[in-house]
């Protein structure tokens, strides 16, 4: 019986954490912008808050979360668009 494989492309969605840092006090936890509203209920406002986008994605691999930029890094990436990421995934098929 012959084996052969035929790639496969995964698709995983990114997703994105917005979180809130305080530029003026180092000791301070960051913190996801839904719950800075939460617990302070109002918008961070630059110059003391900055706000970083954090793209995550789960690996089809090992089923990690990684950064989105990390997948770029990774031999079976095929592509980024829009909201996803495409991967190669081998099937094998025997016959």
């Amino acid at each position: 019986m012959r084996a052969r494989a035929f790639p496969r492309l995964t698709e995983k969605p990114i997703r994105r954490i917005r979180m809130v840092i305080d530029l003026e006090d180092p000791l301070k936890p960051e913190l996801p912008l839904e719950e800075f509203l939460r617990l302070h209920g109002e918008d961070p406002y630059p110059p003391r808050y900055r706000i970083a986008t954090i793209e995550v994605v789960t690996c089809s691999e090992d089923l990690q979360p990684v950064l989105a930029s990390e997948c770029g890094t990774c031999p079976k990436f095929v592509k980024r668009f829009g909201d996803k990421i495409y991967c190669k995934k081998a099937m094998i098929i025997e016959y």
